[in-house]
């Protein structure tokens, strides 16, 4: 007789009795820990059973969303609901968990397990994730090039006597730059997975908005006191992103949805980004639709865009004269553009961030080709103000990362780092202009902004030591191989997914071969034939 399986039961319960247990016993640790038996169900869950798409888009939305305890969110005042998970991702494991050897943040553990997941069912040859998209090998060349170039800036500065401890800070989110990379190219099939990533990234800012216009209307308004932002620096580099989807999507595809839905992203983003106060957001924003402009091909809009410039120029130039010298809250445009020429020291006085850029300069010109190397302090030929009892390491740390890294790396080293960039750029436009579909063409200009964005942050705010920068400009790195592959911008004849090139057929044995085709006998119809 029949009878039917009895469901495991017994087994269930015991399974959540030791998954109570262990977050009982956690929380003891530390009240983040008590999240690591749930977490570690969860990973096992989506080694066996999950496109690594999904955890990829969870881990970004984490990494750009939650509080990025690095850059003292909030200003240090107030810790949002995010905040715990934020120290989860980003604070050392041996803070967390009390073990000395982990020396490093849990977004590290997930970008290297979920690449090395990826790359493990590649080689199993499990059906679990669909086969992306072959990358560029030039593309692959560059990036690679970058964690040689910088691993050679390493081994320079310790070679010469260099402070280890803190160079492993000096470049480690750089370092990651590759894996991540190489995280989301396993992530996405092709083009068509750039919008569910694009989405990722807009609820992330959405979330980012919220925190700082709550942090900027209740909280502060409560303590009565002036912050300096709202939520993070790295945070910009999110909010323009989403400005970028909402105004790329328009210019290349003008109807009413996609204006409608660009509006209330715009307005939504724009209040946070007005609270969070940080003057490279807007420029980076202007820099963007300039290049877009420029880049884009002309249409329509473009050619009435440029006919009317030269009637409002005047208007321009009398608002930016009239404005310089105002404090009226109408020229506050003008106001940001001034303080981004005269700094915050006014008209003729040094602030601290170009005595910062002076000293870093006199620092490269001792080492002009290879740098100091990583481990070393920048120069001080003109003394700063001692601000080691905030930032203790930050002679190692110099706001303009860009200029740190030609003092530490010298011009071999800057190359050597950043010449992915310039490949991206180049396959990206190469990309744009080889297809008609306009979600691609909107996807390569949001592409050239984040890499404008992402060369101010660096520039301006220390972006080269941000996750928040660096998983966003690894994103338009895989986007622009996927592009370039399926646009033909850069052809893979031998790769697995477009074929071996087609070759002549072989002929039979015994046939009389001709290799020069001109030497071959004119055909004659047989007799009896047509």
């Amino acid at each position: 007789m029949y009878a039917p399986p009895r469901p495991p039961y017994l087994r269930f319960a015991a399974l959540l009795a030791v998954l109570v247990l262990a977050t009982v016993g956690g929380a003891i640790l530390h009240p983040v820990v008590a999240l690591a038996p749930v977490l570690g169900i969860g990973v096992v869950w989506v080694i066996l059973k999950v496109p690594v798409k999904y955890p990829v888009l969870v881990v970004t939305w984490l990494v750009l969303a939650v509080d990025y305890v690095p850059e003292r969110p909030q200003c240090g005042l107030w810790p949002s609901p995010l905040y715990p998970l934020g120290e989860l991702m980003f604070a050392q494991l041996s803070y967390i968990t009390k073990i000395g050897a982990l020396r490093f943040p849990l977004v590290d553990v997930l970008i290297v397990g979920l690449m090395g997941l990826a790359m493990y069912r590649r080689v199993k040859g499990l059906k679990i994730d669909p086969e992306p998209l072959p990358m560029p090998r030039p593309l692959i060349a560059v990036v690679a090039l970058s964690l040689v170039a910088i691993l050679w800036i390493e081994v320079r500065g310790i070679a010469r006597g260099g402070d280890i401890k803190n160079s492993l800070w000096q470049w480690h989110q750089a370092a990651m730059m590759p894996f991540i990379v190489a995280m989301y190219h396993y992530a996405m099939r092709g083009p068509e997975d750039w919008p569910a990533f694009a989405k990722t990234i807009i609820l992330a800012g959405l979330t980012k908005s919220a925190v700082s216009t709550y942090f900027g209307m209740v909280v502060v308004h409560e303590l009565g006191v002036e912050v300096e932002y709202t939520t993070s620096h790295s945070d910009s580099m999110t909010f323009v992103f989403a400005l970028l989807v909402s105004t790329m999507r328009v210019i290349e595809k003008p109807k009413p949805a996609h204006m409608l839905r660009g509006l209330l992203i715009i307005a939504l983003i724009g209040i946070g980004m007005i609270f969070n106060d940080r003057r490279l957001a807007y420029v980076s924003f202007a820099g963007c639709l300039l290049a877009a402009f420029l880049i884009n091909p002309w249409t329509p809009l473009k050619r009435f865009v440029v006919r009317l410039a030269p009637l409002f120029a005047p208007f321009l130039i009398v608002y930016i004269a009239v404005g310089w010298n105002s404090g009226s809250s109408v020229f506050s445009p003008v106001q940001t553009i001034r303080s981004l020429i005269d700094g915050q020291g006014g008209e003729g006085n040094l602030d601290y961030r170009d005595i910062e850029n002076l000293d870093v300069i006199a620092t490269w010109a001792q080492f002009p080709i290879l740098g100091t190397g990583y481990g070393h302090e920048f120069l001080e030929p003109i003394p700063l103000p001692d601000i080691a009892f905030v930032f203790p390491q930050y002679r190692f740390h110099p706001h303009n990362s860009l200029l740190g890294l030609f003092a530490f790396g010298g011009m071999l080293g800057y190359t050597g780092v950043w010449m992915y960039l310039a490949v991206t750029v180049y396959l990206v436009v190469r990309a744009y202009h080889r297809t008609d579909v306009s979600e691609y063409r909107a996807a390569a200009l949001v592409i050239v902004g984040l890499v404008a964005t992402y060369i101010n942050q660096v520039f301006g705010d220390m972006g080269i030591i941000s996750y928040i920068c660096t998983f966003q400009i690894s994103l338009a790195v895989a986007m622009t191989s996927k592009l370039a592959v399926h646009t033909g911008a850069w052809p893979m004849p031998h790769s697995r997914v477009l074929g071996p090139a087609p070759t002549a057929p072989v002929p039979p044995p015994g046939a009389i071969v001709y290799p020069n085709e001109e030497e071959a006998p004119t055909p004659t119809a047989r007799p009896g034939g047509t």
